[in-house]
């Protein structure tokens, strides 16, 4: 590799690193904010939510030409598209199945202060027309995620930094940013970032953690607006505690 190439890669690999921190930042701000602020709208279709979205999903692809790597390292191929897709979708219906009982023996066993309905509450369909859009909206901000937890870090970094220790730093960072959540949150996000990392390293493709991972959010809502009464009674159920 040519010393310009090496410039570049070393140059995509801190940007990853400092627009990592910034999102733990905003993230962590938001959850400050949650607490204080009930939003009247869907959080998830707010456009200057959704235009940031967008333009990260365009800024990481930036990132991800700008290595120099090749695409296939970075997950951005898939031989057969169609098998990667379906088997994301079997795999993410699974999982969030298995999330789901778990979470709901934590908070019976832990108690209701591990977990915080904010982040599922405000981003809950509020009439039957906003569905196709919240699904729509996931799309984004799923990119977004996998981009830069499998494509970047996991593809950059991973000739300079083991493998294992990537899986682990990256969940512990994405766990963390899903503070708004609770302890639960945290623990789950987490868990889930390393079926998602182990997804990608063996697959070698992004298509199936972000099939994945786009269906495991999707079930979340979907579970969450049958359980409307019950997010809404929670926190006043803490509060009494």
């Amino acid at each position: 590799m040519t010393n310009s190439a090496h410039f570049w890669l070393n140059s995509a690999r801190l940007t990853v690193v400092l627009l990592s921190l910034l999102l733990a930042w905003v993230t962590y701000r938001s959850h400050l904010l949650l607490k204080e602020f009930q939003p009247s709208f869907n959080l998830l279709l707010a456009p200057a939510e959704l235009m940031v979205r967008l333009l990260l999903v365009g800024l990481f692809l930036g990132l991800a030409w700008l290595s120099g790597l090749p695409a296939g390292q970075l997950g951005l191929i898939s031989a057969y598209p169609l098998q990667s897709i379906g088997l994301g979708l079997a795999i993410g219906l699974v999982s969030q199945v298995a999330v789901n009982g778990l979470m709901h023996w934590a908070i019976h066993r832990f108690g209701r202060n591990i977990y915080s309905p904010l982040v599922i509450r405000n981003i809950l369909p509020r009439r039957p027309g906003e569905w196709w859009r919240v699904a729509l909206a996931f799309v984004p901000a799923v990119a977004m995620e996998e981009l830069l937890f499998r494509t970047l870090w996991l593809g950059v970094f991973q000739g300079i930094i083991p493998l294992p220790l990537l899986v682990v730093g990256t969940s512990l960072l994405f766990g963390l940013m899903h503070q708004p959540q609770g302890a639960l949150g945290v623990v789950a996000a987490g868990g889930l970032n390393i079926l998602l990392s182990l997804l990608f390293i063996w697959s070698g493709e992004l298509l199936v953690p972000l099939t994945a991972h786009y269906i495991i959010n999707l079930l979340q809502v979907v579970v969450a607006s049958r359980q409307r009464e019950w997010l809404e009674n929670y926190e006043h159920e803490i509060d009494s505690h």
